[in-house]
């Protein structure tokens, strides 16, 4: 994933520019005074202790998402930044007041480090990088309703805002930033990776490669029936013959020159290719048509 350069103008406006926050008084700010101020005596007040949380609702202005949410009918939404926690971080968009019922984004980021650890020999084998990851991430539209044509998939409550990539490429201007290495998610379900495989990459070839063959087996299938299946255990590992337990594991965006020239190497592209081969998988369509026939819509909302 590219980001934009419209995204790319304000990033670096936003170190020129002069502001004026109204919580802090009658007080003209620098960029520097709202994203880096003394964190030594202040962080735990600071979003990943660099950003001020004057300054992250100033950003998403400036990028544009509440304008998104404008567009999609919330005018009137609060934004709360929560550094409560000195590991983990929150952002949490509502609409109009502060309930679940009205929560539109939830977001959880914190840093931290990977090791560097590829089945084949690699002289960066062993090192670690510092990266942001995504703990969480809820984008919701509580005004929505499923349709056929856009059914419940696992882990919704209410449709999505369409709105991931967007936020996903803000992230990339904070791992800019701060200097970090990678995005790092970790997809609970098997939707969560398909969407996030244009652009994530699984860190371990392995699990990449049996995604791959995953993803060539249910190519002819939609979406939510596959993500569904997988829960119900629908998908069997023709190597176990055991239905397929889903794989939990770090998907990345690297960003870090080095992490990039792995990735998007031959030797992991060829790796990942031909240990795809060794996965074999069967979708079994008459189970998954018997426990979706027995079971609610409101059941599937209670599964979340």
């Amino acid at each position: 994933m590219i980001i934009s350069d419209k995204y790319w103008r304000i990033a670096r406006s936003l170190y020129k520019k002069r502001i004026k926050q109204s919580s802090f008084g009658n007080l003209d700010l620098s960029d520097t005074d709202l994203f880096n101020l003394d964190i030594g005596k202040r962080g735990g007040e600071f979003f990943l202790g660099f950003f001020s949380k004057e300054g992250v609702k100033l950003a998403l202005e400036k990028y544009g998402l509440y304008a998104e949410l404008r567009n999609r009918g919330f005018n009137n939404v609060i934004t709360n930044v929560d550094t409560t926690d000195p590991f983990k971080h929150k952002i949490l968009i509502f609409n109009e007041k502060k309930s679940q019922a009205n929560l539109l984004m939830e977001l959880v980021l914190r840093k931290s480090f990977f090791k560097l650890d590829l089945p084949y020999a690699n002289k960066h084998n062993g090192k670690c990088f510092q990266c942001l990851t995504i703990d969480w991430l809820s984008m919701q539209n509580p005004k929505g309703e499923f349709t056929p044509r856009r059914p419940r998939l696992p882990g919704q409550k209410y449709p999505g805002l369409g709105m991931s990539a967007k936020v996903v490429e803000l992230l990339m201007i904070v791992c800019w930033r701060l200097g970090l290495a990678a995005i790092v998610n970790i997809p609970e379900h098997y939707h969560n990776a398909y969407l996030y495989s244009k652009i994530f990459y699984y860190l371990n070839p392995d699990i990449e490669a049996q995604f791959c063959a995953l993803k060539q087996t249910c190519k002819n299938y939609p979406l939510h029936k596959i993500s569904w299946g997988i829960d119900w255990g629908c998908i069997t590992d023709l190597n176990s013959s055991l239905p397929l337990k889903w794989f939990v594991s770090i998907q990345i965006i690297p960003l870090e020159k080095e992490l990039k020239e792995i990735i998007f190497s031959k030797k992991y592209k060829n790796y990942v290719k031909n240990k795809s081969k060794e996965f074999r998988f069967e979708f079994d369509e008459n189970k998954y048509n018997r426990i979706r026939e027995e079971i609610s819509e409101d059941f599937m909302e209670k599964t979340i």
